[in-house]
């Protein structure tokens, strides 16, 4: 057996049960690492549909799309077609992280840009966005 790296599991903030294990057996470290991101890739497409399905309702807005994709350097995305885009390692953050950047993707639905109705429309929803932002940051 290969062993890579050590194992860790990651407190998302309840009790689910593991329900994926992968087999390290006979497997280089390119098909490991390849295998891991189909696993985020699988559990932020359910991560995310789940918690968007939630914040729409109390938005009252639907995406026309969620996708999951590789991002260099943000955790989401909206176009004007209504589409939001979501980092494939997003499910590696804390719940609320994940919530705070499903409530902001969502509210470009109304606001494409960040001005301050923008803010007022995450903070109606997310009285702490604020501080779940500097999280996200690294500053707190």
């Amino acid at each position: 057996m290969k062993e890579v790296g050590k194992q860790y599991i990651k407190y998302l903030g309840d009790m689910s049960p593991l329900n994926e294990v992968i087999s390290v057996d006979g497997f280089s470290e390119t098909e490991i690492l390849d295998e891991v991101s189909k696993f985020y890739f699988k559990m932020s497409k359910q991560v995310t549909k789940e918690r968007t399905e939630i914040y729409q309702k109390s938005l009252g807005v639907t995406p026309r799309s969620i996708k999951i994709d590789k991002m260099s350097n943000r955790w989401g995305s909206c176009n004007t077609k209504k589409e939001i885009t979501y980092n494939y390692l997003i499910v590696t953050l804390p719940m609320e992280l994940i919530d705070y950047i499903v409530v902001h993707e969502l509210c470009h639905i109304y606001h494409m840009n960040h001005d301050r109705s923008f803010w007022r429309k995450i903070g109606s929803i997310m009285p702490d966005y604020k501080k779940r932002m500097k999280m996200l940051n690294g500053s707190e």
